[in-house]
């Protein structure tokens, strides 16, 4: 059933608009803000991708090309994408809050954020959208902390990125 649902998903990503591309990749921006002491991350995804996922997952034929979706695509992606992201700060496991998507163009972003008490140390990050579905899938992850920035990819074949901010 699993081989079925991916063919049904590579079927649906490939069924696009003249704006296809061969690439599949997520990026993920993670800041610290020093003001709000909060972690505060943007995921951007290729709406096609995203929206063939969440139309397989929902057994229904879904585009954000459609006002009429948006609402549908909107709520399955606050469960979709938190299920796929896990953040530890500092050894310890730290969830991020889902606070909003918007469309631009064919880019989704997504707004997550967690309180932190103080500046994380190190950052262990998993994002593992779309890994399973595409073939090729890179999860590109920038993170900034006072004013470091360190980065990383995670692929089918890697597991978290880790960043070190001492």
């Amino acid at each position: 059933m699993k081989s079925f649902i991916s063919c049904l998903f590579l079927l649906l990503a490939h069924q696009t608009p003249a704006h296809s591309h061969n690439v599949y990749s997520s990026f993920t921006l993670i800041e610290w803000n020093s003001v709000d002491n909060s972690i505060e991350s943007i995921i951007e995804i290729h709406a096609h991708e995203l929206e063939a996922k969440l139309s397989v997952l929902l057994n229904e034929r879904l585009t954000f090309l459609e006002d009429s979706d948006y609402r549908k695509l909107e709520a399955a992606t606050a469960q979709y994408i938190p299920k796929h992201i896990q953040l530890t700060v500092d050894s310890v496991p730290t969830p991020l809050t889902y606070l909003g998507m918007e469309n631009e163009g064919q880019i989704i972003k997504v707004y997550l954020e967690a309180d932190l008490a103080e500046t994380p140390q190190a950052l262990q990050f998993m994002n593992s959208i779309l890994l399973d579905d595409l073939p090729g899938q890179v999860n590109t992850i920038v993170a900034i902390v006072d004013g470091k920035r360190v980065g990383g990819e995670i692929t089918a074949d890697t597991g978290p990125a880790n960043f070190t901010f001492k």
